[in-house]
């Protein structure tokens, strides 16, 4: 190869260190001469030395332009690859049993609106103006996701209040509590102790949720029980609930849930596309 350079050749060759020195100044296509990196000259980088042995082999393949390119492509790609697999800080998950609010912002295409105000939402509460009222003034999301809670709430009441169905009070409110007391009675990792003040939560739980009911309850009222569970437990976000109680509230709101999409099916997407506009609300407040 050398020689061929010697007597005039064209075309760019590939030599190592050594021979460029041997080669020196002499010719004036200097820049044409590539050095390639003895293998003891290689990083201790396994990230590096796989590109740099990709770009050698390309080299004596291929001494074209195109393969400087094709480098590049294969340096890029590779890039990603490492930084899809480096290990990344999640935030919190939001328990999605109670609402996706991600995907309440594409179904009513509010994900592109600027949030709004929260604090001017705040400090209009505060000076004694309604939540519709406040909800404006602050603007943006917050204003839209108020309006159409608001809008999916009466349509998914008038369509529930239409339902002649009966929901059993005892399947869907207390058998859920009786198995959880259950599960506590029988947890060994739990003392006596926190076993009678967990039970007692749960008692409350099960009369306030039950407060005003006679006999078995409508549909409607049913969602009215879901909401007040939705509302206890900020929509699935961070809320000031025992980590003991929440699973009980859990299987209360999906066991009262399925109650009422079983006797009134077509109100499956008012039901969904209103707690997820819920679970939308508790993401902003805490913005």
């Amino acid at each position: 190869m050398i020689t061929c350079w010697d007597d005039g050749g064209s075309e760019p060759i590939y030599v190592c260190e050594s021979h460029a020195k041997q080669l020196g100044r002499s010719r004036e296509h200097r820049s044409d001469v590539r050095i390639i990196a003895d293998q003891s000259d290689r990083s201790s980088d396994p990230l590096r030395n796989k590109v740099q042995t990709q770009l050698h082999e390309v080299a004596d393949a291929k001494p074209h332009p195109a393969a400087a390119l094709e480098a590049a492509r294969t340096l890029s790609h590779t890039k990603v690859a490492t930084a899809t697999t480096a290990p990344s800080i999640k935030a919190p998950l939001r328990d999605l049993t109670y609402g996706n609010a991600a995907k309440a912002m594409v179904d009513e295409v509010i994900w592109n609106l600027a949030a709004g105000n929260y604090e001017v939402y705040r400090t209009a509460l505060h000076q004694g103006k309604s939540a519709a009222e406040a909800s404006e003034a602050a603007g943006g999301q917050v204003a839209v996701v108020h309006r159409k809670i608001t809008d999916y709430k009466l349509k998914l009441e008038g369509v529930l209040s239409e339902s002649k169905a009966i929901i059993s009070v005892a399947a869907t409110i207390d058998k859920p509590l009786e198995q959880a007391v259950l599960e506590i009675i029988s947890n060994g990792a739990m003392s006596d102790l926190e076993k009678d003040s967990t039970i007692q939560q749960l008692g409350a739980l099960q009369e306030s949720v039950k407060h005003g009911l006679q006999g078995d309850i409508t549909p409607l009222q049913a969602n009215r029980i879901t909401l007040a569970i939705g509302d206890r437990l900020n929509w699935g976000g961070a809320s000031d609930t025992s980590q003991k109680i929440k699973p009980v509230y859990r299987a209360l709101y999906s066991s009262l849930k399925t109650a009422i999409l079983t006797a009134v099916p077509e109100a499956q997407n008012l039901h969904d596309r209103l707690t997820n506009l819920y679970a939308a609300k508790s993401d902003l407040e805490i913005c």
